[in-house]
């Protein structure tokens, strides 16, 4: 940001309004991310917990809105697992965990590199206003701003 000092300040203002969209835009990526990665979270906890249920046991399944039906289950040795673009494979409850725990992995991984983004971003922001802000302090002294 070398020689921002010396750029018009409307062309300063319109700069933090692009950075400020891009903050929004990471903040609501990082929020999907966020809850991808909860989802994955909850998937391994169940996962974990089928390892210790025997086949035909009775067990209470969400169907939405705080609703349940009580169901048996058939199968405890494999998992449906969605492994993108809408394909689904039959893994078992082994595989099916590690495809979840790497899933998690690269969610974390993601969100970290978006903070990271955000932090650049934020940064930037700051830098801009505080040229700004002296311009405007340089303004109402009289003095033309370097």
């Amino acid at each position: 940001m070398a020689g921002m000092n010396e750029q018009d300040p409307r062309a300063l203002v319109m700069q933090h309004r692009e950075l400020q969209k891009r903050a929004e835009m990471i903040q609501q990526q990082m929020s999907m991310v966020k809850i991808s990665a909860d989802d994955c979270a909850k998937v391994l906890t169940t996962i974990e917990e089928l390892d210790n249920i025997e086949d035909g046991a009775e067990m209470m399944f969400p169907i939405g809105s705080g609703s349940f039906v009580y169901a048996n289950i058939a199968r405890v040795d494999k998992i449906v697992v969605d492994i993108g673009s809408g394909v689904s494979v039959e893994r078992p409850l082994k595989d099916a965990k590690e495809i979840m725990e790497k899933r998690k992995a690269d969610l974390e991984k993601a969100y970290e590199n978006m903070n990271a983004s955000m932090a650049q971003v934020s940064q930037q922001m700051q830098a801009i206003e505080a040229v700004i802000s002296k311009q405007q302090q340089a303004q109402g002294q009289g003095q033309i701003p370097r």
